[in-house]
């Protein structure tokens, strides 16, 4: 079952599509790992010899030798390839994981600006986070309810399984993040199993367990080829892969036998047990525990290595590496450590274990403090890589405004000049990236104007992206500045910046199967490119004659080039290597990618008194475009979004738009 778990899991980060939903291995895990430890712990508490020092020494033998392993590979890894502010959130990651907390860390990390999760050498032990902090708490659940209520294991137990599931049920439409990272949402998972365990000996017919084992492997298979990234999970989608990992246990035979151990097969071996059984399905679960650690940093820094995605039979290769790794691990620091007689006593693994632990936090606050340790890089290197961290400045009170508290007075001024807002920055987090050069375009003309401008949310009246926006607070921002913009006749000018392509087609460029389609009504709902495309002209022209009706002058600034790799850090690491950096992007590509958004543009321009500004040509010429300055700093910040002089490139256009509605006014008066 272990092996029904893990490969799933590896052949999904590898990148392998039919393993789409492979993701629900972990899933798998959390109720193996459920009914093997209740099964342990309830077993001994009822006689008597439960021990919290006992239990905590087999939790040590069994993680921490290959964890600590992996770990302490990574740090060397790390500290040859990541940049610094790669090595910075490393760090980090190294001293939660150290602790068992980097699924709160994760969670923190899941921001709109944060860096990609695929990588994160470390993302993985969110899942281990998860199961210590269940073990944590679960044995002394289990101890009061022997003190206070000794018959009701199993009921104590049911109504916390009934709680955290319709904890993710609810946070999985309301706060994905948490629901996928935080233990409340995922504890049923666990629980799922202990109560697999607890369960009184039931006898079922032959037929009936092989039935049920068989469909409970269907179920999981459902799952890893049919869910995707765009299923809603945790929830009521995980049920699938965790009642059908319920199942098998239950079919297997483990509950005919009053002892509820895992081998219990009571007097038929059901056909389940039987596929389980296989030799090499055996082999892999025994390694299962070191082929989940290893296979994620193998991946993640071989992409970092390279410097872009991986092909295929890279991949493969890399699979197959883990595996090599996994049994290495498996055989040399796992076996070592088992049971009673491995290695160390009892307080020698407690003293290890913690000096180690503190080792690995005081690296990674190390690493967290020196802002990543940036003398390891040559000045060249250095001056190319913190443009990664040439982003908006966090500013308190305006950023992250929800439309339940948006105001006049929450919209931040683009600069500091003590005059009334004539003009308004309606965008997303493009307008974000340029709003400091539009703030100083504005002072030099003695304007100021107000920032509306929302990570992720598109510029437009009635629709938005539901994988971005589950709760629709896009489309109420939208409605917010509108009504802001109506309320405010001295706001004469709105000015819409946005990733246009990216919203318009629901897809990121580089990244194929990526797809989060607009959405107008409940019925108006895009499952295509064109579709979406579609909705995006409507909303448009809805949003442009809406503004025009109150009066508003309406500019349009075109689509940012997207690169569809970091620039930043791309170069930077291909001059630390002494080798060329695999940047280019061709204007034909360019065109290709906005052709749709341009059309629209086109078509508006035509219909109404638009005044739309194209900025592909202050980066393309006929050929090609430029992603780093005359003096080899990157124009952006990441793939997409326009570094401080990437920004500067678009000063005339800035000028144009802000002089245009000075003239305008000084010609009426």
């Amino acid at each position: 079952m272990r092996a029904l778990a893990v490969v799933p899991v590896v052949f999904y980060h590898a990148g392998f599509a039919w393993f789409s939903g492979g993701f629900v291995g972990v899933d798998v895990f959390f109720v193996i790992s459920g009914y093997l430890i209740t099964s342990i712990i309830a077993r001994e508490i009822e006689s008597r010899t439960f021990s919290l020092a006992h239990f905590y020494e087999r939790r040590a033998r069994r993680l921490f030798p290959a964890l600590f392993t992996v770990v302490g590979a990574s740090v060397v890894a790390a500290w040859m390839l990541l940049m610094p502010w790669e090595l910075e959130d490393f760090g980090e990651s190294v001293a939660t994981t150290a602790l068992f907390t980097s699924n709160f860390l994760f969670f923190t990390e899941a921001g709109y600006f944060d860096g990609p999760a695929e990588l994160k050498p470390l993302l993985h032990t969110w899942s281990l986070a998860i199961e210590e902090q269940y073990y944590l708490l679960y044995p002394g659940f289990l101890i009061l309810l022997q003190r206070l209520a000794p018959n009701h294991f199993l009921h104590g137990t049911l109504t916390l399984f009934v709680g955290s599931l319709l904890i993710s049920i609810w946070s999985t439409a309301a706060a994905p993040d948490a629901a996928f990272y935080l233990l409340p949402s995922r504890t049923w998972e666990l629980m799922l199993g202990s109560i697999l365990a607890l369960l009184p000996a039931i006898g079922l017919a032959g037929w009936l367990r092989t039935a049920g084992g068989l469909l409970g492997i269907v179920m999981i298979l459902a799952a890893v080829f049919g869910f995707d990234h765009s299923t809603p999970f945790p929830g009521l989608s995980a049920l699938l892969p965790c009642v059908g990992t319920a199942l098998i246990i239950f079919c297997g035979g483990a509950q005919t036998n009053e002892q509820g151990g895992a081998n219990a097969a009571g007097s038929t071996v059901v056909l389940s047990t039987r596929v389980l059984s296989w030799k090499p399905l055996v082999w892999i679960g025994l390694i299962s525990y070191s082929l989940y650690l290893w296979h994620w940093p193998v991946l993640v820094f071989a992409k970092h290595y390279f410097l872009r995605p991986l092909h295929s039979e890279e991949a493969l290769l890399l699979v197959g590496l883990s595996f090599l790794l996994a049994y290495l691990s498996w055989r040399w620091i796992e076996k070592p450590f088992r049971g009673s007689k491995g290695l160390l006593s009892r307080s020698g693994i407690a003293r290890s274990s913690v000096a180690t632990m503190a080792l690995l936090v005081t690296f990674g606050l190390v690493m967290d403090q020196s802002e990543g340790l940036p003398g390891r890089l040559p000045a060249e290197v250095l001056r190319v890589a913190e443009v990664a961290d040439d982003k908006p400045a966090r500013r308190g009170r305006c950023e992250g405004i929800k439309p339940a508290d948006f105001s006049y007075q929450r919209l931040c001024r683009v600069n500091e000049l003590e005059v009334q807002p004539t003009f308004i920055v309606w965008g997303d987090s493009h307008a974000m990236a340029v709003m400091p050069e539009i703030g100083r375009v504005a002072l030099g003309l003695g304007r100021n104007g107000l920032d509306a401008s929302s990570n992720g949310c598109v510029p437009l009246l009635g629709v938005t992206r539901p994988l971005w926006d589950a709760q629709g607070e896009c489309l109420q921002f939208a409605d917010k500045v509108v009504g802001l913009v109506e309320a405010h006749p001295e706001i004469r000018q709105v000015i819409l910046i946005a990733r246009w392509a990216r919203h318009s087609e629901g897809t990121v460029f580089g990244a194929e199967g990526d797809e989060n389609f607009f959405i107008g009504t409940a019925t108006e709902v895009a499952r295509t490119p064109q579709e979406s495309v579609a909705l995006y002209r409507r909303a448009f022209r809805q949003t442009v004659q809406r503004l025009q009706a109150l009066g508003r002058e309406v500019v349009v600034l075109g689509a940012v080039p997207e690169v569809g790799q970091p620039v930043p850090d791309v170069q930077a690491k291909a001059l630390w290597r002494k080798r060329p950096a695999d940047l280019s992007l061709t204007a034909a590509v360019v065109a290709e990618r906005q052709a749709n958004v341009r059309a629209v543009f086109a078509e508006l321009q035509a219909e109404y008194a638009l005044r739309y500004y194209p900025v592909h040509p202050y980066f393309c010429t006929d050929s090609d475009c430029d992603l780093l300055s005359e003096d080899g700093l990157p124009l952006y910040f990441d793939d997409n979004h326009l570094s401080s002089t990437g920004a500067r490139r678009l000063r005339p256009v800035f000028e144009q738009a802000l002089a245009g509605e000075v003239l305008k006014q000084a010609a009426k008066r």
